[in-house]
């Protein structure tokens, strides 16, 4: 895709393509980090075609805290101060600029782009303005992160379209580069707009352009709207149904001030971002739940403001609910404290969030459907077209902790069984289930729900013979750092014989569980093909290796490789 919107088709026989496959399968192609030798191809205008052959690739030098994905690692930004061809131009010096959108000192900026950018992402999103690199970008800038070009457009008299256009231009010839570049992002800043206007700034989706129009460039309110554009998020409307009018997060219109800025996304968009542990349900922190499956679920959220305290008990931050179509329900706990501490609508309460389309994984618009305090209920009383209602209480919510917590059940249908004590419930026949009793904190008045496995840790329950045994499984879960492609993994018997191995993963949260082990000892080792481990250099990564409950081995900082060794024992 490039930068005009057309498309340049790669044109390859199917041997170069079979060829390409297994070299991404086998991690000699890298996205990010490989470039693919086009010298002897013939090139047109919307056709690039490889002579037949051996398909030649370059691994480029692994640049430090480059990300192969778009919301992680770090991101080299560009500034663009913009003076049109009567001289019109922001009255910021460039040096005010810089110190607006990176913080780079020269009023001491406190909140800017650059910051609330680290801080939402808790350090896995870094803006960089280093050009170093590049010593001829690096002397034509003014400031630091920020370039002034002189354009033959005329902004008074000019359309959108042209400015943007004759901006591109002039960045171009003046850096002698294609736009984007070496960047990630590019910012264009104008004087103002006088015709075509009605916006403060906008943004190409899911691309690396934002324009920006007077003094409101330096609204970080404004300018994590408009990144949010690139990172393919779209807008968060409100209960009362209009585009912008979600409060609760960065995609709504909630701040215009330079200082005022410490707010991050909504539920629907932390479940797409790939902070807070990866994509989607890829991450321990991101949980979905069908009640069409699971009439009855119970979860305590910590917001993304204390994200970084959710250590121990790793709650989720974002519960999807799935509807079986592609608009689902978020919920998230909006605490407003840390990064999100200048959030301007419900406070500490439970946000509940639908997108219009995407499944929380592509652009969609987001509506906010509710928000709630302790002991209040949302409900949609035709579900996902079911005729079935859908409750979803809030039955605690606790500030005095670190992570503050919110405690909510959510509950379908209108046969699940009420209750009001123990003898209300009747025995569901699973024995792996527990005992079924009644929960006042679940529902209006109380929802009958088992007690859970009734084996201790580290054993197994057999519902064929009511029993527990002795755990002859393990579950092995990762979280990869930013360079999800250097790590891998392998179980050993006491013959040193692999029995089972994983590589070849994406950034984000993975889970597998290994069955019907014999009894003996095995030896786990987690691999890092780089040497740096998978935490914290490149992104807070880390395993887990547990036997039905009991962790035997964890971790995340250590140098190529790390080994443990585990028993499975007799009954």
């Amino acid at each position: 895709l490039n930068d005009d919107g057309t498309t340049t088709v790669l044109d390859i026989d199917k041997d170069q393509k079979i060829a390409l496959e297994g070299m991404v399968r086998d991690g000699s192609v890298v996205p990010g980090e490989t470039a693919l030798d086009i010298s002897k191809a013939t090139i047109t205008q919307d056709r690039i075609s490889l002579p037949h052959g051996k398909v030649n690739v370059k691994h480029t030098a692994r640049v430090p805290g480059r990300s192969l994905s778009a919301t992680t690692g770090t991101k080299r930004f560009l500034a663009v101060k913009v003076i049109d061809r009567n001289g019109l131009q922001l009255p910021d010096s460039t040096a005010e600029i810089s110190d607006n959108i990176f913080g780079t000192g020269h009023h001491n900026d406190a909140v800017n782009l650059k910051s609330q950018l680290h801080d939402c992402s808790f350090g896995e999103l870094d803006v960089s303005i280093d050009y170093s690199e590049f010593p001829a970008i690096q002397n034509a800038t003014a400031s630091l992160g920020v370039l002034e070009v002189e354009i033959s457009a005329d902004l008074k008299k000019d359309g959108r379209g042209a400015i943007r256009n004759a901006v591109t231009m002039a960045v171009e010839k003046k850096l002698d580069i294609t736009l984007p570049g070496p960047f990630d992002y590019v910012m264009y800043l104008l004087e103002g707009c006088y015709g075509e206007c009605g916006w403060i700034a906008y943004a190409y989706v899911n691309d690396w352009n934002t324009v920006y129009q007077g003094k409101k460039y330096a609204a970080v309110g404004v300018q994590m709207h408009e990144l949010g554009h690139n990172f393919n998020l779209a807008h968060s409307g409100g209960i009362d149904g209009n585009n912008y009018t979600d409060y609760t997060g960065m995609m709504g219109n909630p701040l215009f001030e330079d200082e005022i800025g410490k707010m991050c996304f909504n539920a629907a968009k932390n479940w797409q971002i790939s902070w807070y542990g990866g994509v989607g349900d890829e991450s321990m922190y991101k949980v979905k739940v069908d009640p069409q499956e699971t009439p009855l679920s119970s979860f305590t959220l910590v917001g993304i403001g204390e994200f970084d305290k959710n250590t121990n008990d790793k709650h989720p931050v974002v519960v999807k609910i799935e509807t079986g179509t592609n608009k689902d329900y978020f919920i998230g706990f909006n605490r407003a404290v840390g990064p999100n501490a200048q959030n301007v609508e419900a406070d500490n309460e439970v946000t509940i969030v639908q997108v219009n389309g995407g499944n929380g994984l592509d652009y969609g618009q987001s509506y906010l459907k509710a928000h709630l305090l302790s002991d209040e209920v949302y409900t949609e009383n035709h579900f996902a077209n079911t005729g079935e209602p859908l409750s979803i209480k809030v039955n605690s919510i606790d500030l005095s902790t670190e992570p503050a917590t919110a405690g909510i059940n959510i509950m379908f249908g209108s046969d699940l069984h009420e209750c009001r004590i123990d003898s209300d419930c009747f025995d569901d026949g699973v024995y792996c289930n527990g005992e079924e009793i009644c929960d006042i904190n679940v529902g209006i008045l109380g929802g009958c729900v088992s007690t859970g496995n009734p084996c201790q840790s580290g054993r197994k329950c057999i519902e064929s013979t009511q029993s527990c045994a002795t755990c002859d499984e393990v579950k092995i879960q990762l979280t990869t750092d930013n360079y999800a492609g250097e790590t891998s993994w392998d179980i050993k018997d006491s013959d040193g014989i692999i029995i089972r191995s994983g590589s070849g993963f994406s950034i984000g949260y993975h889970w597998e569980i290994i069955p019907n082990l014999e009894e003996g000892v095995y030896t786990f080792t987690m691999y890092d093909r780089y040497g740096d481990g998978i935490c914290c250099g490149e992104g807070a990564g880390s395993y887990e290796v547990s036997l039905c409950g009991n962790t035997v081995a964890q971790g995340g900082t250590f140098g190529h490789s790390e080994s443990t060794e585990f028993t499975i024992g007799s009954s």
